[in-house]
């Protein structure tokens, strides 16, 4: 498998990519209760600015990554840590691993690069335990330019049909909403956050 983010891995952790993603873990943790006994996966972790966020507060977290790059750069991050020892990474594809009674599954900029969104949300409605939640940060519907170099196979989402796919699938969406937008390419690309319960 190629590894899309070899190159972009080491400057990852630039001021603007923790901007972004201290507003979504912001906006996650003024919407759900935290306990102690959680564990959570973040799905498409890279560096894993999101997932380390609330490892200390919870019990486990299973930081989950197809790319090498991004998660030797995890690996650094977490040398000599405190909170080595409530990570898990997992180099592998979600779709691929088997999870039970996750507290919650996070996945912030990664959605838009998983093919078939009705089997993931599927996989990941069966690896939550019962009230678990499902948030997901990412891209509203755009024209294609925000990845200028790397094919996805989807540009944005459709914030309405998202929450209908999730509906059906049995979710109970507690939030959707839009909270910030990327500049980039000299356009703009709306935010948003979506909270489902299962």
């Amino acid at each position: 498998m190629i590894d899309h983010f070899q190159n972009k891995a080491k400057d990852w952790d630039n001021p603007m990519q923790i901007e972004l993603t201290s507003k979504f873990v912001n906006q996650l943790r003024n919407s759900i209760f935290i306990y102690e006994q959680d564990i959570y996966a973040e799905v498409g972790c890279g560096t894993g600015l999101v997932g380390l966020s609330f490892a200390k507060d919870i019990k486990k977290t299973y930081m989950i990554d197809n790319s090498p790059s991004m998660l030797n750069v995890l690996k650094d991050k977490l040398v000599d840590s405190p909170i080595a020892n409530k990570v898990e990474i997992i180099e592998n594809e979600f779709e691929k691993i088997s999870l039970k009674n996750i507290s919650g599954i996070i996945n912030f900029l990664s959605l838009h690069h998983i093919e078939d969104i009705s089997s993931y949300i599927k996989k990941v409605k069966d690896s939550l335990k019962d009230n678990g939640f499902f948030a997901i940060g990412d891209l509203v519907n755009e024209d294609g330019s925000f990845h200028t170099n790397n094919i996805v196979p989807h540009f944005g989402f459709d914030l309405k049909n998202l929450s209908n796919q999730l509906e059906e699938e049995g979710f109970i969406i507690l939030r959707n909403t839009i909270y910030d937008k990327i500049y980039k390419n000299d356009k703009t690309y709306p935010l948003f956050i979506l909270i489902a319960q299962k």
